[in-house]
């Protein structure tokens, strides 16, 4: 039976996140790895823990981000060969138009586009100052700008170079409607377009918060009370704004990327997560060190991105010159 050490002292529930998932043979001994500490739960579970007061300790949700076509051919067969429910996130606005996530066309640019030449671009597109920018990196860069300037100088990058838009990486609008029927998965939003949703004006952070949610309503004709902010970092991503749209959209959880447990304090609108993803690092004493370290994992690790973009939020903030 899985047992977390610490649960006879403290609330142990977690819930971890997945993206892109290369290796099923990783895929499966990091489930087993946290197996052997917790038990897997559905989201319905997880909910009836915030809201008709149905405890339970050392218990693990798994949720996964985007889309990504490896869900369907490398996760789920893992997922059913384990029993373990799965919440699937999406962004409708992006499976339903057939390109790809700023982020994953991003990556294919990069591959043809130097990163100089990119960050020019974001200068030229927001009128900032070149040598301003020219010490971050490209991530964070991208992260400090509204979703259509993001996409703004992608498309303008691709038109110079030549490049077509990279092949889809996602799976369809359509199997993620037939995945939401599967016994092991929930279908949940993401917004509409993956913005980052504080960069966003209100009108718009209403559109991709409640926009995401009727429409993925509609198309599985069930209502969705669930929700994963794209990226998922308080203070950065989101904030009382945000939180505010999605009560006001029906919303019952929210899921950040911020990690630590899950207890009788958590605010069901802002839930934290332990990512794991397929690297060489990733084994499974490092994710057995990282389920027992949540608490402070975030204190501990070197979060560059992030530091990044709240340089880049103090430099560009009105006032700031």
């Amino acid at each position: 039976m899985a047992f977390h050490p610490l649960s006879p002292f403290t609330s142990t529930n977690l819930v971890l996140h997945f993206h892109r998932t290369p290796s099923a043979a990783w895929f499966q001994s990091a489930l087993e790895t946290v197996g052997r500490l917790y038990r897997f739960v559905a989201i319905d579970d997880l909910r009836g823990n915030f809201y008709r007061d149905q405890r339970f300790n050392g218990a693990c949700h798994v949720t996964f981000d985007d889309g990504d076509r490896s869900f369907v051919d490398v996760a789920l067969p893992v997922l059913e060969g384990l029993g373990v429910p799965v919440t699937l996130f999406i962004a409708p606005g992006v499976l339903d138009s057939g390109r790809n996530y700023w982020f994953q066309e991003l990556t294919y640019l990069r591959q043809h586009v130097a990163d100089n030449a990119i960050r020019r671009q974001v200068a030229a597109q927001v009128g900032w100052d070149e040598r301003l920018v020219a010490s971050f990196a490209i991530i964070p860069l991208f992260k400090a700008l509204p979703v259509a300037a993001m996409w703004a100088v992608i498309d303008a990058l691709e038109q110079q170079h030549g490049l077509p838009p990279a092949p889809p990486a996602s799976i369809s609008l359509e199997e993620a409607v037939a995945l939401d029927r599967h016994p092991l998965v929930t279908i949940g939003a993401h917004s509409l377009t993956h913005p980052v949703l504080q960069n966003e004006s209100d009108g718009e952070a209403q559109r991709q918060i409640a926009g995401s949610v009727q429409q993925l309503t509609a198309l599985l004709g069930r209502p969705v009370r669930d929700f994963a902010y794209p990226n998922g970092a308080a203070g950065l991503d989101y904030g009382p704004r945000e939180q505010a749209l999605l009560r006001a959209a029906g919303v019952e959880l929210a899921f950040a990327t911020d990690s630590g447990y899950v207890g009788p304090a958590t605010d069901p609108l802002a839930i934290p997560r332990v990512g794991l993803a397929a690297t060489a690092r990733e084994t499974g004493p490092w994710i057995g060190a990282k389920l027992l370290l949540t608490p402070v994992w975030d204190r501990l690790r070197r979060d560059e991105e992030n530091q990044e973009r709240r340089r880049l939020a103090a430099l560009h903030a009105p006032g700031s010159g």
